[in-house]
């Protein structure tokens, strides 16, 4: 359900063809697709900048957006797979409209239908970054004792491509001690392998582990994961490294002449 609905939402692509799905009829299926193509919008309106950034219309155009997804979103569904896929969604929603604690409620809800869902995690750790509504120890604490211990070895990840990117502003100093601080993490992350890309847990965990050796210098490594990867790239954690696009990111793989 969650690849479906990024495949089909998450794109400018199929925008004439959900609008003509949406005057089709009404159902529990069309008002999630509705609601998250709205929050693919409101999203890329508002970029990928810090708050104060964001001019003003950027900022009018995301939040009528929010609204319009939270408008779909937030009555329940009474098939459980919609609508564990709806409360991780609205955990997206509710990030961008400054509303901490209905993310909160929106992604227990999504994981009591759905314990290891993968969205919901990764919105929810979104919400608890520095850079949003948490801090590295609310961040620490839920990646953890997230309750789903099958998401561990990408949550593990994803925590430190975290920390090492909120370090790169500061000295060599600075970044020398998170990564002192991770060196017990990423001792046990470096055990880990490529795994095929057959899932969408499998994907991310291959996107996110290419990108922490990326950080690291560990660019042989990294490269294998790209190899695996192929085309399969992911926004994060390669906007955090400047590159923007699935070629860019392949690029880095390629011998240079």
């Amino acid at each position: 359900m969650t690849r479906l609905l990024d495949g089909l939402c998450l794109t400018d692509t199929y925008a004439d063809g959900l609008a003509a799905y949406q005057r089709a009829g009404q159902s529990d299926l069309r008002r999630l697709v509705a609601g998250v193509h709205a929050t693919h919008v409101a999203w890329q309106i508002r970029g990928g900048a810090y708050a104060k950034y964001v001019g003003k219309a950027q900022a009018e155009g995301f939040h009528k957006h929010l609204e319009d997804a939270f408008d779909w979103l937030n009555e329940p569904f009474a098939t459980p797979s919609y609508e564990a896929e709806r409360a991780a969604r609205i955990v997206r929603v509710a990030m961008g409209m400054s509303e901490p604690n209905l993310a909160q409620e929106a992604f227990e809800h999504a994981i009591q239908l759905v314990p290891d869902h993968l969205q919901a995690h990764l919105f929810y750790f979104n919400v608890l970054t520095p850079k949003w509504f948490g801090d590295e120890e609310k961040l620490e604490q839920f990646v953890d004792v997230a309750a789903a211990s099958a998401l561990q070895p990408l949550l593990q990840t994803m925590y430190a491509v975290e920390l090492l990117n909120n370090a790169d502003d500061g000295t060599e100093i600075v970044k020398q001690q998170v990564r002192n601080e991770l060196a017990p993490r990423l001792k046990t992350l470096a055990r880990y392998t490529p795994l095929p890309n057959d899932t969408l847990y499998a994907v991310y965990f291959n996107n996110y582990l290419a990108g922490l050796c990326h950080a690291l210098g560990q660019l042989p490594t990294r490269n294998t994961y790209l190899e695996v990867l192929s085309n399969r790239i992911t926004y994060y954690p390669w906007a955090y490294y400047g590159l923007l696009d699935a070629s860019a990111v392949q690029r880095l793989a390629q011998p240079t002449s």
